[in-house]
């Protein structure tokens, strides 16, 4: 039986023994780490060595700073889809769609990754083909989720001069976002083998969604104001000045973030003997290799379907909890942290479930478990429950968990060897897509029904029994797809597909 390392290769040099007493803490924490690991690696899930502390051939100091750099581009994005989505649609009584839109803008624009990447392969800036488009993404990102909640008053105050903004400054995060991510992507597979790429990555969305969740914390106490009563009904008393402070520090963090996460992270162009090769997927590309196998083209439907149930929720989740349950921005701003520590416990807890139960056991209960919470969401609507809505985003984050461990599980074996970058890259363009789609729909959903209705909790429970329905349409679609029938179909034109990378 192997066993996990946690035995880190230090470049430093060594330490002078410590005291027993003073190790006590660490040896406990070692202690349950380990065994908590090596019961996740008997179970199968993982098939090599895995060392927590470094990628193979990738040091500790670079793989922190390209978490850092990762935790620096991803927290831009929560202080806008968990608090100024909900200012501006339950607040500033704004088009949910207009707002969905301009949330979805950085998937919208992710084909900009495509030019960008292989624009840096072959232009180097200052000799380094990454670390500018690092610096300048993260901090464009930072920058224009800053400016967000500046365009939102401007918005509200006079439409078509902040419409102008907002396009350009929500333009500009989305640029940001994907500039950076794929620079600091590309970099992770320059700089790691086949088995570290996986093991860096694996470490920098953990650190990601536990920052995720300490931010939309530490954002609902910023936000925190007491309540002033003006006839009978709870007044939130937050102020432009506190949006604009909070928005400010995540901003500084971020910015903080990537300067220290960037600093010498690349080596120079000018030293290097082997030709970069940037993280971006080609769409067309997709097109092409999808219309050679069914298989392939139904598992991409099936993820598309997923990701627009679970992701159509993104932008109008906390306004529902404004608006049907009298929550203030504070409480709203804390659904992401509920919802992230849902997530986190079935990415773990999951690992051993699919391993008992299988990957498609998994994905099909994880859709079952969303689909009830968001029946649970509505049902707070109707009843004004807050007790049991914050319960279902915490079920909802539950069963969204172990629907992204089962779903990576299966994606994982949806390749061929031969060309698993080609399929992995199809699989990314789902992921893209989808999402868009899901918050755009939601909005022209929620604008469709309140328009006919005038009820606002019409438009909300469409778009929870859309997502609902998309659930059990994955369930049955799932069904249908076989991974030895994909691979059989894959292997027939496995020539076609490995001709497709090298046009």
């Amino acid at each position: 039986m192997l066993q996990f390392s946690f035995t880190a290769k230090s470049l430093s040099p060594a330490r002078t023994p410590r005291q027993p007493n003073v190790c006590l803490t660490r040896i406990i924490i070692r202690a349950f780490l380990t065994s908590i690991c090596n019961q996740l690696f008997d179970a199968g899930f993982l098939e090599i060595q895995i060392n927590l502390w470094y990628a193979s051939n990738m040091n500790a100091r670079v793989l922190a700073q390209l978490t850092l750099v990762h935790v620096g581009v991803s927290i831009t994005v929560v202080p806008v889809t968990s608090t100024l989505n909900r200012v501006m649609i339950a607040d500033m009584q704004m088009p949910v769609t207009l707002v969905a839109v301009l949330v979805a803008l950085p998937y919208l624009l992710s084909p900009l990754q495509i030019f960008l990447g292989n624009w840096s392969d072959r232009h180097p800036a200052a000799d380094y083909h990454r670390t500018p488009w690092i610096l300048l993404g993260g901090l464009l990102a930072a920058t224009g989720s800053y400016f967000t909640v500046h365009v939102a008053y401007l918005l509200d105050h006079n439409f078509l001069m902040g419409l102008g903004a907002a396009a350009v400054v929500f333009c500009l995060w989305g640029a940001g976002i994907n500039a950076a991510s794929v620079s600091y992507l590309s970099l992770v597979t320059e700089l790691a083998d086949e088995n570290g790429r996986s093991r860096a990555v694996s470490i920098m969305w953990t650190v990601m969604i536990l920052s995720t969740i300490l931010t939309t914390y530490g954002l609902s106490r910023m936000l925190a104001a007491p309540p002033s009563v003006s006839g009978g009904s709870t007044i939130d008393a937050i102020s432009k000045e506190m949006l604009v402070t909070a928005f400010g520090v995540i901003w500084l963090v971020s910015v903080i973030f990537v300067l220290i996460g960037s600093y010498r992270i690349e080596p120079r162009a000018s030293a290097r003997t082997d030709q970069p090769a940037n993280s971006a997927d080609d769409p067309m590309l997709v097109l092409r290799l999808l219309a050679l196998n069914p298989q392939a083209r139904r598992f991409f439907l099936y993820l598309m379907i997923v990701l627009i149930s679970i992701h159509a929720q993104d932008v109008v989740l906390e306004p529902f909890g404004a608006k049907a349950l009298g929550m203030s921005v504070a409480a709203t701003t804390r659904l992401t942290s509920i919802w992230g520590i849902g997530i986190f416990i079935t990415l773990l807890a999951g690992i051993l479930f699919v391993k008992r139960f299988g990957k498609k056991t998994g994905a099909n209960v994880g859709a079952f478990v969303t689909a009830v919470a968001f029946a649970f969401i509505i049902a707070t609507g109707l009843f004004g429950n807050s007790n049991l809505f914050l319960g279902a985003v915490f079920l909802l984050g539950l069963g969204g968990g172990l629907m992204t461990v089962s779903n990576l599980s299966f994606m994982l074996d949806m390749t061929l060897p031969q060309a698993a970058g080609l399929y992995i890259g199809a699989w990314s363009v789902a992921n893209f897509a989808g999402q868009a789609i899901g918050n755009v729909i939601s909005g022209l959903l929620y604008d469709m029904f309140f328009w006919l209705t005038g009820n606002p909790l019409m438009g909300y429970s469409a778009v929870f029994s859309l997502e609902i329905a998309g659930l059990l349409l994955a369930v049955w679609l799932f069904r249908s797809i076989s991974v030895e029938e994909f691979r059989r179909q894959a292997e027939v034109r496995l020539h076609t597909v490995l001709s497709m990378a090298s046009d």
